[in-house]
């Protein structure tokens, strides 16, 4: 379809030349530009938002729903409004307008990303996030709101344009931009994952995304522009960031500086795992990854606690694990004249690399010939056939999520288990009290100690600022009496600091072991398992109460119910919109698109759990994941678009019964033992297949709701604009309620049954109008 020429059928960019082809050939193209380009920003920002919150997932999760607000109320907005530019011309007219008011969008969405990430970055200079404290939740609400809301409404705002723009090519708009918008989405970010994210840093990558976005229209479009304020605005903007990225290194120096005021930061890293960061003052220097505190050189008092016990609970160590700590603890193990061999596993090379170039002492501890280091997931290095050890000391985090809960959990502490020596020690340490416990706190160092007892014979734990849990592979090995400690201590002639026999005999009288071992007896007893994140939970209700914000009331209120029974009135209450909206046919392509965006998400969400859990991993492969899945979406929504053939409610219908039984089959597996006999490629391409499946599904109700809506001659733009803001509302609830409700206080299993569910639900309410 030809669109109506410029003035005297010239080019109107500059000026001169013959009419390229018609405008709407390029508006595929813009589409899938915006796709791509906004996937790569929403990945950029997040990182960046992470990195705020000090690696909090709840806040990541909360960042992700601000997103997706501010999405979904563009798209809303867009929704509502008339013809592009305000044009009353005929349907020849749109795909030009269209095509002008898109390439202005995609201008101004290339300038907003690296403006919101230097806006990210300059929050703690700003003197809002004063350094070293944690970011309320309050505080990370209003400002991810504030911050996020520009990006955001102009992203959402793209969509229900380019549905309305397309209208002229395509009776089933939505359903194509759609189905264009995830593809881009898919190319993009697998471009990103595969090819820049740990190559280059997070400002360099917002200022690239921002130049190609902005100067999309005009490699795309032909003619790009016409001559006017959008073509000078344009032109400004590919100027401005042209002299951003001249200026990249200085502006990294300065926006490094902001995130880190009061402190001199002398080296960053990005890796796939995370930003790093390394600040000195005075004569330490702290190692941040995402800046979360991960270790501290020198740090004499937290190292010899990470280390001193465990060494000493064994009587001759000789071989011994290190899993994480930073390179600083291995010349604290070598004090030990007996040790013969060290294995130090670390996942990221690029922290130990970092670490090792600015610390000399530790870096000649680890050129010792006792040492190797491997890089390496600590639970697939476990698994993995090899050694067996005297001591396994593990200084990983704490289980702030439901990825680092499957180094708390009974499945990893029989690997670890496995690889002991018979009078061997397992030992790792969790946040405790000087004094007493709160209820709370008390719950979640019991589950851990009942966790241990169900694989170890013998476990004991030590009380302190930090609870020292240790485990032996033999009755009869442990010995809390403070007194041979010190003898072992003085008989291997270690010179040390803070664990000395004065001290001991203070710190582990029995007065005081008494009292914690009798507390943690008196709990119920409860087990962490990979499916069930029980220390998830508590680390999740015990951070709520220190931030002062009311989540913990509602995640303790779930963890009482009846998953079977609340799971029953949850979906129950889900279900009764669409009862209600049954006889309203736009209103129920709105609720099943709803339902569709909540349990596509909240499957996503679980699958890529379960893959970290099995991996170990995920990081480095999620932009595979992410792109699996949205090929998915692109392929449900290409091939379910109209083509003259029957379509509506019966293909939405089957659409949700198959995320059901998707749902119910990984559940129904899992149930039945969470194992894999086959090659571990073979695993992790079914997770793909089983992501792009979900993503199909999902992708083919959005193109049959947005088909069911043209039949009913509503208006493209409005549709999608409408559809759109659903779908997102959908993920908000399915991001919100699985990562911070659901899954911790009824673990995964019960999760994907109320998938399965709800989407059955959906679907049966369908059926019953057919």
């Amino acid at each position: 379809m030809s669109h109506a020429p410029g003035k005297a059928g010239v080019d109107t960019k500059f000026g001169g030349g013959p009419q390229p082809p018609a405008a709407a050939t390029a508006l595929p193209r813009l589409i899938l530009a915006y796709g791509a380009g906004t996937m790569v920003s929403q990945v950029l920002v997040l990182r960046e938002l992470l990195v705020l919150a000090q690696g909090s997932e709840l806040k990541l999760a909360l960042g992700l729903w601000c997103w997706l607000l501010w999405t979904g109320l563009g798209s809303l907005w867009g929704g509502r409004g008339g013809r592009p530019g305000g044009r009353q011309g005929g349907p020849q007219d749109e795909p030009e307008a269209g095509t002008g008011q898109l390439s202005s969008l995609l201008v101004l969405l290339g300038l907003l990303l690296p403006a919101t990430v230097l806006l990210i970055r300059a929050l703690p200079a700003l003197g809002l996030l004063p350094w070293g404290q944690s970011l309320p939740l309050g505080t990370a609400l209003w400002l991810f709101l504030a911050v996020l809301s520009p990006f955001g409404l102009v992203s959402g705002y793209f969509f229900p344009c380019a549905c309305r723009a397309l209208t002229a090519q395509s009776p089933g708009a939505p359903g194509r931009v759609y189905y264009l918008e995830t593809l881009g989405a898919a190319l993009g970010v697998l471009v990103l994952q595969l090819l820049l994210l740990d190559r280059f840093s997070g400002l360099a990558l917002s200022l690239a995304t921002g130049f190609l976005l902005s100067l999309s229209p005009w490699i795309l479009v032909r003619p790009p522009a016409r001559r006017g304020p959008a073509a000078i605005i344009g032109a400004a903007g590919l100027l401005l960031l042209a002299g951003a990225c001249l200026f990249l290194p200085r502006l990294e120096t300065w926006s490094l500086n902001w995130q880190w005021p009061g402190r001199q930061v002398v080296a960053a890293a990005e890796s796939p795992y995370a930003r790093l960061v390394a600040t000195r003052e005075a004569e330490q220097t702290s190692f941040f990854a995402n800046g979360l505190w991960q270790f501290t050189y020198p740090d004499p008092l937290s190292a010899e606690h990470q280390v001193q016990f465990g060494m000493l609970e064994h009587p001759r160590p000789r071989r011994v694990l290190l899993l994480g700590g930073g390179p600083g603890l291995v010349p604290e193990i070598l004090k030990h004249p007996g040790v013969t061999h060290l294995d130090y596993v670390e996942l990221d090379p690029k922290l130990v690399r970092l670490a090792l170039e600015l610390l000399p002492e530790a870096g000649a501890a680890a050129r010792d010939p006792r040492v190797q280091i491997v890089y390496q997931d600590a639970r697939r290095f476990l698994e993995t056939p090899g050694r067996r050890y005297d001591v396994i000391l593990m200084a990983l985090p704490e289980p702030k999520n439901a990825q680092l809960n499957r180094f708390y959990s009974r499945e990893f502490f029989q690997v670890a288990a496995a690889r002991l020596t018979p009078g061997g020690v397992f030992t790792f340490a969790l946040a405790g009290a000087e004094t007493s416990l709160h209820p709370l706190r008390a719950a979640y160092l019991a589950m851990t100690y009942h966790t241990l007892g169900r694989v170890f014979p013998e476990v004991a734990v030590l009380p302190g600022e930090r609870a020292r849990f240790l485990a032996a592979a033999r009755s009869g090995t442990l010995s809390a009496d403070p007194a041979v400690l010190a003898a072992r201590l003085q008989e291997r002639g270690l010179e040390l600091h803070y664990v000395r026999d004065y001290y001991l005999l203070s710190d582990l009288s029995r007065p005081r072991r008494e009292y914690l071992r009798q507390t943690l007896n008196r709990l119920p007893v409860e087990l962490n398992t990979d499916l069930e994140p029980g220390c998830y939970f508590y680390d999740l209700a015990l951070s709520a109460i220190q931030e002062g914000v009311p989540a913990n009331r509602a995640l303790l209120y779930l963890r009482r119910l009846s998953p079977v029974m609340a799971g029953s009135a949850l979906v129950a209450g889900l279900l009764l919109p669409g009862l209600l909206l049954r006889r309203r046919p736009g209103a129920l392509c709105l609720y099943q698109v709803t339902v569709m965006g909540l349990g596509v998400m909240a499957l996503e969400i679980l699958v890529l759990i379960l893959y970290q859990i099995r991996f170990g991993y995920l990081y480095r492969h999620l932009g595979m994941l992410i792109a699996a899945f949205m090929v998915g979406m692109a392929a449900g929504s290409r091939a379910l678009q109209s083509r003259g053939a029957p379509g509506g409610l019966g293909s939405v219908a089957a659409l949700q019964g198959a995320l059901a039984a998707l749902a119910a089959l990984l559940a129904l597996w899992l149930a039945c033992g969470f194992s894999y006999p086959w090659p571990e490629w073979v695993v992790q391409a079914a997770y793909a297949l089983l992501l792009t499946a979900g993503g199909f599904a999902g992708g083919g109700i959005f193109a049959s709701a947005a088909d069911l809506w043209a039949r009913e001659g509503r208006e493209a733009g409005a549709a999608g604009g409408f559809l759109y803001a659903a779908d997102l509302l959908g993920a908000t609830l399915g991001t919100l309620g699985i990562s911070l409700m659901v899954l911790p206080a009824w673990g995964v299993l019960t999760s994907l049954y109320l998938i399965a569910a709800l989407h059955a639900g959906a679907a049966l309410l369908l059926l019953g109008r057919r």
